[in-house]
C-alpha cells in the first residue's frame, strides 16, 4: 500500500511548522507572535515551546551558567 503524495506533503508541512515553532521559540520570540507567524493555534505553540526549557530567550553570546 502506497501513501498518496498529498498526504505525505501534508505531513511534511506539519513537520516544517513544528520546526519553525521550535526555532522561533529558541530565538526568544513571544508565543503570541509565533502563533501569528506560523498560523496555528496557541495550544500547539505552547505544547512545543514548553519543552525548550531554560535555553529559551537566552541572548547570543551567553553561556550556560
Amino acid at each position: 500500500m502506497t501513501r498518496s503524495k498529498s498526504g505525505e506533503n501534508d505531513r511534511l508541512a506539519e513537520l516544517l511548522k513544528d520546526l519553525l515553532i521550535t526555532e522561533l521559540g529558541r530565538a526568544g520570540v513571544p508565543p503570541h507572535a509565533i502563533r501569528e507567524i506560523v498560523g496555528c493555534d496557541m495550544n500547539r505553540v505552547s505544547r512545543i515551546v514548553k519543552h525548550l526549557g531554560r535555553e529559551r530567550g537566552r541572548s547570543k553570546g551567553q553561556g550556560v551558567e
